[in-house]
């Protein structure tokens, strides 16, 4: 028996190969990007339709029964956005900011420095 994947697990797959693809992919393309525990294909076609539903994909007709599928955000535009409604949901804002300052290398926070010195 194959071992399973949650589907967070397998939105997360499926975030990476379409951010990896320059142009959209369909539902088969995706698939055959697994080397391993390859998901059926009607898994990740509802998986795709679910994530549509959420407003992480786009699909739109590839002109024969397939549709193609593409993110709707970059990588790091959504690596933002989880960093700023992570910080947002804390209690205290502050502490969490500065808890998360104090995680990073010393080249990141000399980089946010620059950064902020700039803006």
């Amino acid at each position: 028996m194959t071992p399973s994947r949650n589907r967070g697990e397998l939105e997360a797959a499926i975030m990476d190969i379409l951010w990896a693809s320059e142009t959209g992919l369909t539902a088969k393309e995706v698939q055959a990007t697994f080397t391993e525990n390859v998901p059926a294909i009607t898994t990740l076609i509802t998986v795709l339709d679910r994530m549509c539903a959420k407003g992480q994909v786009t699909k739109s007709a590839s002109g024969g029964r397939s549709f193609v599928f593409s993110a709707t955000t970059n990588k790091v535009d959504h690596v933002t956005d989880l960093m700023n409604n992570a910080l947002l949901s804390a209690d205290d804002h502050a502490a969490a900011l500065l808890h998360f300052a104090g995680t990073l290398s010393e080249d990141d926070r000399a980089f946010l420095r620059k950064a902020i010195d700039n803006s």
